[in-house]
């Protein structure tokens, strides 16, 4: 065996391990046509969950609701307060959340940055979520999260959408990851569920964005 040849067997293997070593997602949830998923990681020791459903909505709708960040707390899971802090371009912009906590936990909060990319060949629009620690200092009030995640927007046939919302979120502060985990379902759950009451709104409706022309 060549040099080569070592170095190639050497990457699959690495390859082989580092998808050995992620769990697979494991279906927790299936209700009004919206799929949870959840699994563990090497990253942290909250899990990390998916959710999954199929709208009647067009591409524009979608980015009309995730430009409109205070419009969140019409319909985010227990999100109680939203701020734009930038929006530089079309395809990037960053808001401050505040998060309800069940008592007697403080409430959390976090700056989340948004970058869109948009693929006019496939029709489908990735928004890659960041959760930041340095843009603004914590109050004394809130316990700061960290994070990561995305949407994901898929054009389906006719006028249908295929929506993912995936995030790894550790919230900070006493809570336990055993306490966090048994309620990790209700945040997808819920926010896909309010996404797809926000689309159907006609204030989100019949717009047209530059992202999506390009």
């Amino acid at each position: 065996m060549n040099n080569l040849q070592k170095y190639t067997l050497c990457f699959c293997l690495l390859l082989t391990a580092s998808f050995y070593s992620q769990e697979q997602w494991e279906l927790v949830k299936e209700d009004q046509g919206i799929q949870v998923y959840t699994r563990l990681n090497e990253v942290m020791s909250f899990k990390e969950f998916k959710a999954s459903m199929v709208v009647t909505a067009n591409m524009n709708d979608f980015l009309s609701v995730l430009y409109d960040v205070e419009g969140l707390v019409s319909w985010g899971h227990n999100i109680e307060e939203v701020r734009l802090l930038d929006r530089p371009s079309d395809s990037i912009q960053i808001y401050y959340a505040i998060a309800k906590a069940p008592w007697p936990y403080k409430n959390r909060d976090g700056i989340y940055k948004n970058v869109f990319s948009w693929d006019k060949l496939h029709e489908i629009l990735v928004v890659d979520i960041t959760m930041l620690d340095k843009e603004m200092d914590p109050e004394k009030k809130y316990v700061r999260m960290a994070g990561y995640g995305n949407w994901t927007a898929t054009k389906m046939s006719g006028t249908e959408l295929q929506i993912e919302f995936q995030m790894q979120v550790d919230p900070g502060g006493s809570i336990k990851a055993w306490m966090a985990n048994m309620f990790v379902t209700d945040s997808p759950y819920y926010t896909m569920e309010g996404m797809r009451k926000a689309l159907s709104k006609k204030k989100y409706q019949g717009k047209s964005y530059e992202l999506l022309s390009n």
